[in-house]
């Protein structure tokens, strides 16, 4: 043996360089590991393509027998199992085929080849030849004795021999030649030769396993699993001998002995048990201290009959954790009512104080979170012992490791949220069960963010129906009644924990996918929302809710409308949380407690007159009731022209509703236009959602003069004073109006676009204003200071140098803290300059978005081509390119609306005939040219051609020579470009004659 490993050592640098040197032409060349890679794969494809020939081993193999045999014994060391199988498939049939090899052959494969092979070094040896030996060994000892000079005393020792460890091995080489004796061992248990009649077999391999375990505590456990293999072929006198035994060997109190008896219980419940350590019934789960010592292999002193630890640690899981749980979990299945209460016993005292106690090691709490783990794996029916796994020592050293990343066991802790994560999408039932011991007992309420994940915020998406239900229950309860609170504001930030987490829920569910069951946010989710915001009666809240805890809810359910409301199918969400919710927490005047009814009722008419409605009328119906139930809210939640808005809304339902006339003869167009612009005006998407489903529903219900109030403000300046024209109001008002927006993140709209104030005029105003204020503060200093600016008198002198008392040094501290507390109360002009822009800029934006939907919906009104000048001279008098795109893109949409004749929407609405001034429209053409000549730039060039043939198909549609006069109005416009009296853009012409080749086109045809 010392020999061979000495020539096997020095043939190793053999192969030394020529590997080094592969290597290396590999990093220069990478095609050339690609290659190596991809012929290995072809290999592998030619092993399982063609099977390998089957031929009968001879006694002194040769040339190519001695080749073949080698190369099958190569590919049965093989890493990949198709050609590991392949190969075994080979050896086995070459040995045992027909009447099989002769007893010499048998040997020399025993002997060199196949029991040596056990104890190799390579990673797919052990397995490929401990399949070969397995059949083998089952052919020899079984029903036939072949080999009679083969007996199993004899090929027992040869195994021994060949995995004895002889000369100066390393290390490794020991360890291989030991796993290859427990290999071979256990070839002879699977090979179901040792318990048919020879009881002397098994107490040889016993004997044998029992040193290993004495010799390499290391082995223990896999010595254990081949044990309780052999067990399912055991009689029960046989079974009794062996735990006896291995009683007596010290192996019981371990986690190897645990397996065993609880396996040998399984198959034989009336089997007699050794008194020790397990009583006579034999089973460990009765006695849980001991279980739990024996799982944890105390490292105390060995007493009397306790085994010798195992010395290492390995990083998988034991495999009497799988067996334990699977006790349980069949009790559980099988509908046994006291199961849970024992689990939880067993968790408590072998899992949470053992591999979770303050003072286990992280080798053990690895462990922990391994078992964690697989109790989630497969959780879907008994979820009844879920309970008892989120222990309290278990979810507190979860959290501890997953907040910080440098944590030894954090990837071992994040693997096990990733179960739980899997888990409860897979199983959405399981989640009201899981949810409290996260966010309760020793977890926290704010669970993800002290865990820096999103566990609990995905948990609560996969929710639905029932669960959902659940859910908003066990949410709430800690965040109404708060124990131990020490401050109020402590409480608040619990309740806008809670605002979130059921925000998130209602998030999730899409309305429009009728599969979702989203009834849980009309029963539960929108109420409980509705009730925290303005109920005061049935809340029983510890400490009581503030004000601004019920502001923050308000915004929460302000946000959670907004989602609703993106599909018109939502618009019900509002409406019938109104009907429901008791409004007792919010104290009115008289008058605006009597306009919220008088709004309710025309909301209920509006809802009965739904029933009898078409299809048609019942979009307007339903859009107008949800503005009246969202103009209620607002009134719920005291915006001070709530009151007012409703008195114009009345006026909207009598005119567009019932039909009836106005004394005044007031344009009720321009009131809901008016209606729909102050709500547009705030920072609010919900807002601007409404406003969208309304000004859809009564589109074709605009005037001229309606829509003359959105492009007026198309025109209005990107600049302060555009937004104190466009809102009549002074500064300070605007200032504190904005304040107000901003005090409620969940109000702003999260597409809005904070413009930065790039104007020269506003700049330069805002830096006039800086200037001041400084000068106003050095003045202040100066005085404060007794001192003066080094530029205003350089000869000045102070004229006391003595030093300040300690009572004057306290005057000047005092002094200098109101001068910078007023400065910090001075507004800053340029920060509100640039506000201004972006309030302007995003009321621009949300116009357009309803001109958008205005020519869309209706694209061959008159009142629609009275949109084209105002929309080019937005585009070209705006500072914000985006929204001269936006522009753009109405006219685009105008243009493609148009190509189709009809309105969307409208299909009986056939193509627009005569009902136009024809000269009028000829001279929007040319008004459209006059602005073509204004901005030479591309962008407006191309919007400027767009809405000149978008009005030039509008002629041609109702009568083909109108071309003539179209024609007229080009050529003039091309004459002054050509005379240098115009700047138009070349593009202007080009797609003129473009738009003229089409037609004639299609004229032809």
């Amino acid at each position: 043996m010392g020999g061979k490993h000495k020539r096997q050592a020095q043939d190793a640098p053999a192969g030394a360089p020529a590997a080094k040197k592969q290597a290396k032409e590999a990093k220069k060349d990478p095609n050339k590991k690609e290659t190596r890679k991809s012929a290995a794969a072809a290999k592998r494809a030619a092993v399982e393509a063609e099977p390998l020939p089957i031929l009968p081993f001879v006694d002194n193999a040769k040339g190519p027998e001695l080749k073949r045999e080698v190369q099958l014994y190569d590919q049965l060391s093989s890493e990949d199992a198709a050609e590991r199988l392949a190969a075994a498939d080979a050896v086995v049939s070459g040995l045992l085929m027909g009447e099989g090899a002769s007893e010499t052959t048998m040997q020399r494969h025993l002997e060199r080849r196949l029991f040596r092979g056990l104890a190799s070094g390579r990673k797919g040896a052990r397995l490929g030849f401990s399949i070969v030996l397995t059949e083998v060994l089952g052919q020899m000892f079984g029903e036939k004795d072949k080999y009679p000079g083969l007996g199993f005393d004899k090929v027992l020792e040869i195994l021994k021999l060949k995995t004895k460890p002889e000369g100066d091995l390393s290390g490794q080489e020991e360890k291989d030649h030991a796993l290859g004796l427990l290999f071979g061992l256990q070839c002879f248990v699977r090979a179901k030769i040792l318990f048919s009649g020879e009881e002397k077999r098994w107490e040889v391999v016993f004997d044998s396993l029992i040193y290993l375990c004495g010799k390499k505590p290391w082995l223990r456990e896999e010595v254990g699993w081949v044990v309780v293999e052999a067990l399912a072929q055991m009689s029960q006198s046989q079974a009794e001998t062996t735990l006896q035994r291995l009683f007596e060997a010290g192996l019981a109190a371990s986690p190897e002995g645990v397996g065993i008896w609880i396996a040998a219980r399984r198959q034989f419940p009336d089997m007699k048990f050794p008194p020790k350590p397990w009583g006579s019934s034999g089973n460990p789960l009765e006695h849980l201290k001991s279980l739990g010592k024996a799982l944890k292999e105390s490292s105390s002193p060995e007493g009397e009959g306790q085994a010798k630890q195992t010395g290492n640690w390995n990083p998988q899981l034991h495999f009497v954790w799988g067996m334990i749980v699977d006790q349980y979990v069949a009790g559980a299945r099988a509908g046994d009512e006291d199961v849970a209460d024992e689990f939880e016993k067993f968790w408590k005292v072998a899992v949470d104080e053992n591999l979770f106690s303050a003072s286990a090691s992280r080798e053990r709490k690895f462990w922990g979170f391994l078992l964690f783990q697989k109790m989630l794996t497969d959780s879907s029916d008994y979820k009844e012992l879920l309970v008892s796994v989120f222990s309290p020592n278990l979810v507190r050293c979860l959290i501890n490791h997953m907040s910080q990343e440098d944590r030894f066991l954090h990837r071992a802790a994040e693997k096990s949220l990733r179960a739980v994560q899997q888990m409860a999408e897979a199983h959405p039932h399981t989640i009201p069960t899981v949810l409290p011991k996260l966010i309760g007992g020793n977890g926290f309420y704010n669970f993800d963010q002290v865990t820096k994940t999103k566990t609990i915020d995905k948990m609560l998406g996969w929710a639905s129906g029932k669960d959902a239900e659940a859910v908003v229950d066990i949410l709430l309860k800690p965040a109404l009644k708060i124990e131990g609170c020490e401050s109020d504001k402590d409480a608040e930030t619990r309740r806008q924990c809670f605002g979130d987490y059921l925000l998130s829920m209602i998030r999730r569910v899409n309305v429009t996918d009728e599969s979702v069951d989203a009834t849980w946010v009309k029963t539960t989710g929108l109420p409980t929302l509705g009730k925290l915001s303005y109920s005061k009666k049935h809340l029983k809240c510890k400490p009581e809710l503030s004000e601004a805890s019920r502001t923050m809810f308000r915004g929460r359910l302000t946000s959670a409308f907004a989602h609703l409301i993106s599909d018109p199918k939502g618009f019900s969400f509002p409406i019938e949380l109104l009907q429901s919710v008791k409004t007792d927490a919010v104290e009115m005047e008289d008058e605006v407690e009597a306009a919220k009814d008088k709004a309710l009722a025309t909301m209920e008419k509006l809802l009965k007159k739904t029933k009898k409605a078409s299809e048609k009328e019942k979009v307007s119906l339903e859009a107008l009731a949800l503005l009246y139930a969202l103009v209620v809210f607002q009134l719920l939640n005291g915006e001070s022209d709530a009151a007012s808005v409703l008195d114009e809304l009345k006026l909207c339902y009598d005119k567009l509703i019932r039909g009836k006339e106005d004394e005044e003869g007031q344009d009720v167009s321009q009131v809901l236009v008016e209606i729909l612009l102050s709500l547009m005006s705030r920072s609010s998407l919900l807002l601007r959602k409404v406003a969208q489903h309304v000004f859809t529903a009564f589109a074709t219900e605009i005037t001229a003069e309606g829509l003359a109030l959105m492009t007026d403000v198309l025109g209005a300046a990107e600049s302060a004073k555009g937004q104190q024209a466009l809102f009549d109001q002074n500064d300070d008002e605007e200032h504190d109006h904005d304040d107000e927006e901003g005090s409620d993140s969940d109000e702003l709209d999260s597409d809005a676009e904070m413009i930065s104030a790039n104007g020269d005029d506003a700049d330069d105003a805002a830096e006039d204003g800086e200037d001041a204020d400084m000068a106003a503060l050095d003045k202040a200093l100066a005085a404060a200071l007794d001192t003066h600016r080094l530029d205003e008198d350089a000869a000045a002198e102070s004229e006391s140098d003595s030093d300040m008392s300690d009572s004057e040094m306290l005057q000047l501290d005092e002094k200098l803290v109101e001068i910078f507390a007023a400065r910090k109360k001075v507004p800053n002009k340029k920060q509100e300059a640039k506000d201004a822009r972006a309030t302007v800029v995003n009321l621009k934006n949300r116009i357009l978005d309803l001109l958008e939907i205005y020519v869309r919906r209706v694209p061959e009104k008159v009142e629609a081509y009275g949109l084209i000048l105002p929309l080019l001279r937005c585009m070209r008098e705006t500072g914000t390119k985006q929204v001269g795109e936006r522009a753009h893109s109405v006219l685009a949409a105008f243009k493609k609306a148009t190509k189709g004749g009809k309105a969307e929407g409208d299909e009986e609405e056939g193509e627009e005939k005569a009902d136009f001034d024809i000269l009028e429209r000829i001279e929007l053409l040319k008004e459209i040219h006059e602005e073509a000549a204004r901005d030479a730039s591309h962008a407006f060039a191309k919007a400027a051609s767009t809405a000149s043939l978008l009005v030039a198909s509008s002629l041609y549609r109702v009568d083909k020579r109108l071309v003539k006069k179209v024609a007229g109005v080009y050529r003039d416009t091309q004459v002054q470009w050509v005379m240098g009296e115009k700047k138009v853009a070349a593009g202007l012409f080009v797609d003129w004659v473009n738009w003229c080749q089409s037609h004639a086109g299609a004229a032809k045809e």
